[in-house]
């Protein structure tokens, strides 16, 4: 029998794509259906609203003192907010809003007309009209926390807590719970480009880029890897002195180290490049890139990482996308996902290797 925490942390990783599957799916019936265009908006907005709740909350909790955090019910009251808390609270609303504000102006079908100049949607298409407003505001949503705080949220609170939380947590559940992750990624993208509902499989799968690779594709994608692997060293390098020289606090990787420990093993550094290489590019150059363009879709791919790396991490990542972005366009989403996945694997082995040398 299958234990019960196991099933909540299969249901749990669903979380990550089920919700934009549904939204897409009826998107797609409400080309055709009223009640699906009318169920489509209204699942839009509870979408977004929650992950703004979410947002916020973890925004809020940043500012939360590390003691507090570490000893709650060992700090005085006035001392549960670090210095300056209203500052950056009132960053933290005025983003939020500016994000909600992006996406309310993407109803519109005028501006749409004007960035279907730049980007390929059809500014008459209700999923266009959908997938551009979620895009818009969620790129802009988790952006906001690290530009009002000055540090990644997922960092910030993890580094107040007891050295202990992170010795105690199970490498295989965590693999377990990555693998979760992209058995729901995969079918909700097939259903989010319109399978059963416009598209056939092999349609759906052309949409998605997807395509069996051939050796000369495999090649390109581990050559392209190796060669951004050597690259980001390069950069990194010269992040390093810019942010050293202005003073900038850069992404604390020792913190970032611990969170990501469940994956320096050899097999661990394989089920999270798997799952990053493929699911993330099924998603955002599959799905979104052929109609919102690399640029955009290659924002939002970054502003996903808002919340675990600073502004010297996310150069990085951008860069990255981006090359994945021309590979996919170039080639197909197969070869771009080679390219991920063994970038992130190489990566992954090698900072196995410099923790246990």
């Amino acid at each position: 029998m299958i234990p019960s925490q196991e099933i909540f942390s299969f249901l749990t990783a669903s979380l990550q794509s089920f919700p934009f599957m549904v939204l897409a799916v009826l998107s797609y019936l409400g080309l055709q259906r009223e009640w699906a265009r009318i169920f489509a908006i209204i699942w839009l907005i509870i979408l977004i609203l929650v992950i703004t709740v979410a947002v916020v909350g973890m925004g809020a909790a940043s500012l939360i003192t590390p003691q507090a955090l570490s000893a709650p019910n060992q700090i005085n009251q006035t001392s549960i907010l670090q210095a300056g808390w209203q500052l950056r609270m009132l960053i933290l609303v005025f983003g939020v809003g500016m994000a909600l504000l992006s996406g309310i102006l993407c109803l519109f079908p005028a501006i749409r007309n004007l960035i279907s100049h730049i980007i390929p949607i059809d500014p008459n298409s209700s999923v266009h009209a959908n997938a551009l407003v979620t895009v818009v505001t969620l790129t802009i949503l988790f952006a906001v926390p690290l530009l009002a705080l000055g540090q990644p949220p997922l960092l910030k609170l993890a580094s107040a807590l007891p050295a202990s939380t992170f010795d105690n947590v199970d490498q295989g559940s965590s693999l377990r719970g990555t693998l979760y992750t992209l058995i729901w990624t995969v079918p909700c993208t097939i259903f989010a480009v319109g399978w059963l509902t416009k598209r056939t499989w092999k349609e759906a799968l052309k949409r998605l880029g997807v395509v069996k690779p051939t050796l000369h594709q495999v090649m390109i994608g581990i050559v392209t890897a190796i060669f951004m692997v050597l690259l980001v060293r390069v950069l990194s390098s010269g992040i390093d002195i810019v942010w050293g020289t202005m003073g900038w606090q850069k992404t604390n990787a020792e913190v970032f180290g611990k969170l990501i420990a469940f994956a320096m093993s050899p097999i661990g550094a394989l089920v999270v490049a798997v799952t990053a290489g493929l699911g993330e590019e099924l998603a955002v150059r599959g799905v979104l890139q052929p109609k919102l363009g690399i640029v955009l879709s290659n924002l939002f791919f970054t502003s996903l990482h808002a919340v675990q790396y600073n502004f010297d991490g996310l150069i990085v990542v951008f860069m990255v996308g981006t090359v994945m972005g021309i590979l996919r366009r170039r080639i197909n989403t197969s070869t771009s996902a080679i390219a991920h996945g063994t970038y992130d694997l190489i990566l992954l082995l090698l900072a196995g290797l410099s923790t246990n040398p």
